[in-house]
């Protein structure tokens, strides 16, 4: 196949067939870096219709190694935010309901925290597992292997660099290619929107959760998104420790409202109820045995979850963000918060740059809370010299109102 005609039929705006999306993932390791850089900016500036999407996903998928299908099999994927740590809470409460959750998670991107980087903060936890070490094993969370949709990792390296992230056929190719090797039978998406989320818009989300519902349901699985927005911070733990700690609470059923709203929502789509298995225990203890079947010697996880901060690293100075005046806290900016966190030391700035985990935030005083001057309403969990500019940003990313502010719903719809 001649691949300049191939690129400039998509430059054109024309839509590739079947076979030539097939040929070109297949050849893909064969064809230079540039080429490929041009297919996904042609992708980019006239999007994939939904056939091509479809056909895109699939050859993603069949280049790579699948788990096998296993009944009541099901999964969950978020789009990514700050204090998104229902992956970890709802893993195991699925499970105490007697489902299997293959769930294949991910690293931070950006100012958006991970799922494996959190549970990299639990000591001897594996997120490496092989193939043949997730084909029996009843509930994990795993780092995708380079086996698993393995071409996503060469298209999606060279879309980080080449300003092509947003193209929703692309994103819904990379997500699905993945979520359908788990060997799954139904997936609930969190598709976040506003200021914190990549899709700042509520109409592009919807875009993107509708593309990934079709392809998902023609790839045989069942699918239900979720819009959710995300311009506040979730819960009252961020960062990669805190997480861990906010979400042991949230198994004990302590945790905060918004956080178990999604949790909740996210179960009930997949047709399970998981108020039960919080409330008699059995999701905390599923949570234990998880990270016991993962490489936690069973001492640790008992420890962790009855004193986690006796496990977890915490970093070592407490830097306190206090109100200025009397009044109500109207604005929490999650961008500005993520991005002072992962500045800081939380995330990562480039690829494979290593993370503090200890490095965190606790909300004491959230949306709507009323505030005297002087209350604390954050504090950060820093290390020792910390840029006092990031301690500004910070300060600047809450607004004090006199007038107490509504706190609605995160969820704004839902598309099945």
């Amino acid at each position: 196949m001649h691949i300049p005609s191939l690129l400039a039929k998509k430059r054109d705006g024309l839509v590739l067939e079947k076979n030539e999306i097939e040929w070109f993932i297949q050849n893909l390791n064969e064809i230079p870096n540039e080429q490929i850089g041009a297919f996904l900016m042609a992708c980019q500036i006239n999007d994939l219709n939904a056939e091509e999407t479809t056909y895109l996903t699939k050859a993603m998928l069949e280049q790579g190694r699948q788990l096998p299908n296993r009944d009541g099999a099901i999964d969950k994927h978020s789009t990514g935010g700050v204090g998104d740590k229902m992956s970890l809470i709802l893993a195991p409460a699925l499970r105490a309901c007697g489902a299997i959750v293959p769930m294949l998670a991910g690293r931070g991107l950006a100012h958006t925290g991970g799922t494996i980087d959190k549970l990299e903060a639990i000591p001897g936890f594996n997120t490496g597992l092989s193939i043949e070490e997730m084909e029996h094993n009843p509930c994990f969370i795993s780092r995708q292997t380079d086996e698993i949709a393995p071409t996503d990792s060469i298209l999606y390296a060279i879309r980080d660099v080449t300003a092509t992230v947003p193209c929703i056929g692309l994103i819904t190719a990379s997500i699905l290619s993945k979520k359908a090797a788990e060997g799954i039978q139904a997936l609930v998406l969190d598709v976040k929107y506003g200021r914190a989320a990549f899709m700042q818009h509520s109409e592009d989300a919807r875009k993107l959760a509708e593309s990934m519902v079709r392809v998902g349901t023609e790839l045989g699985m069942d699918v239900t998104a979720q819009l959710t927005q995300m311009d506040h911070p979730i819960g009252g733990m961020l960062g990669n420790s805190h997480e861990i700690v906010e979400s042991i609470d949230c198994l004990k059923g302590q945790g905060p409202a918004d956080t178990m709203e999604l949790v909740h929502a996210q179960a009930n789509a997949l047709g399970f109820d998981i108020a039960e298995v919080i409330a008699n225990g059995s999701a905390l203890n599923e949570f234990k045995l998880m990270l016991e079947r993962q490489g936690v010697d069973a001492k640790t996880a008992q420890q962790l979850i009855d004193e986690p901060w006796s496990v977890l690293k915490r970093a070592p100075q407490q830097y306190t963000i206090q109100s200025e005046q009397a009044g109500y806290v109207a604005d929490m900016d999650a961008l500005a918060i993520g991005q002072v966190l992962c500045e800081a030391g939380a995330g990562r700035s480039m690829q494979g740059e290593e993370i503090d985990h200890g490095i965190g935030i606790e909300i004491h005083h959230h949306i709507g809370s009323k505030v005297d001057e002087g209350d604390t309403i954050l504090t950060l969990d820093g290390p020792f010299g910390l840029d006092i500019h990031l301690l500004q940003r910070l300060k600047d990313s809450i607004t004090i109102s006199d007038y107490q502010v509504g706190v609605a719903s995160r969820i704004l719809e839902t598309i099945r």
